[in-house]
């Protein structure tokens, strides 16, 4: 097994392959295009495209099409939870003090009572005046699969791509899926089960691990404060974009909606309550150690 660590776009990452190597060629084009991304869609960096509207008046935009590529997926997922995700919600983490200097101090006479509004017309952006856009929940789901496909493109066929928890694997080289443990929302030390992968991706969120004072990185857009139904979330879809966004609709979403959604985006999925209980799609295949209701 070779491992190759390293950080990007604010996370761990890691990839290993069985029985092959990446060489340092691959390594390169892999740390090249991550940080051409985050210099991109980072809302951390102020030339990013996800800032370039920050101070422009109402109108229609030419984007690029990778950025339409995830405002698409944006604009599905806002319709689905009913406005509940919506990437204008930068605006209310950055008040809440998630900002570049994650300085994780609110600032002082709380956001602005209205979000910024936008909407795709065909390949373009239509804004009502100045926006900036936070892509958490679907970004780092595509970075996953743009990975995967460099690493396919250069000749390795058996690997596993680990982001900060969100995962995406092949098999192994003896067709054998790769065995990976779901951890417990707050425990990492915890187990909460274990899924099998064959070519898919599993994303994995809860609000621990970016939660400060009264907040956590997970903003209802319509309430304007974190979420509060569920403590975490787990996927498993075919591409870990897929996978990404079917998280955030566990927390964002009427759970009368989930099973569409996840029909749509080919998913099953896991959702940790408060209590300790567990709830799942009636597909989830993997072992669970926790009580399901």
């Amino acid at each position: 097994m070779d491992t190759y660590w390293f950080e990007a776009i604010g996370t761990r990452w890691s990839i290993s392959t069985d029985k092959e190597v990446l060489t340092n060629e691959v390594k390169t084009s892999i740390s090249d295009w991550l940080k051409d991304f985050e210099k991109r869609f980072s809302r951390f960096i102020e030339t990013s495209e996800v800032n370039a509207f920050r101070h422009s008046v109402a109108g229609t935009y030419e984007i690029s099409n990778e950025f339409l590529t995830l405002l698409e997926r944006a604009e599905y997922l806002k319709k689905v939870t009913g406005g509940a995700f919506d990437p204008a919600v930068a605006q209310i983490l950055e008040q809440a003090g998630y900002d570049a200097e994650y300085s994780l101090t609110p600032k002082e006479g709380g956001a602005d009572s209205n979000l910024a509004e936008w909407h795709l017309d065909n390949d373009r952006l239509v804004i009502n005046g100045g926006i900036s856009f936070d892509l958490g929940g679907i970004g780092k789901g595509y970075a996953i699969d743009m990975v995967s496909e460099i690493i396919k493109r250069n000749g390795v066929c058996h690997y596993i791509i680990d982001a900060g928890g969100d995962i995406f694997a092949t098999t192994k080289s003896d067709g054998r899926p790769w065995r990976i443990a779901i951890e417990y929302p707050g425990h990492p030390e915890k187990a909460a089960g274990i899924v099998e992968l064959n070519n898919q991706a599993v994303a994995v969120s809860d609000i621990f691990k970016r939660k400060w004072r009264n907040w956590h990185h997970i903003v209802d857009a319509k309430s304007k404060l974190p979420t509060d139904t569920i403590i975490g979330a787990s996927a498993v879809a075919n591409t870990a974009f897929d996978a990404d966004s079917m998280t955030s609709v566990l927390f964002l979403a009427d759970v009368n909606v989930y099973k569409k959604v996840a029909e749509d985006l080919v998913s099953s999925y896991l959702l940790f309550n408060s209590d300790g209980t567990c709830g799942k799609s009636s597909d989830w295949a993997g072992e669970l150690f926790c009580k399901v209701i």
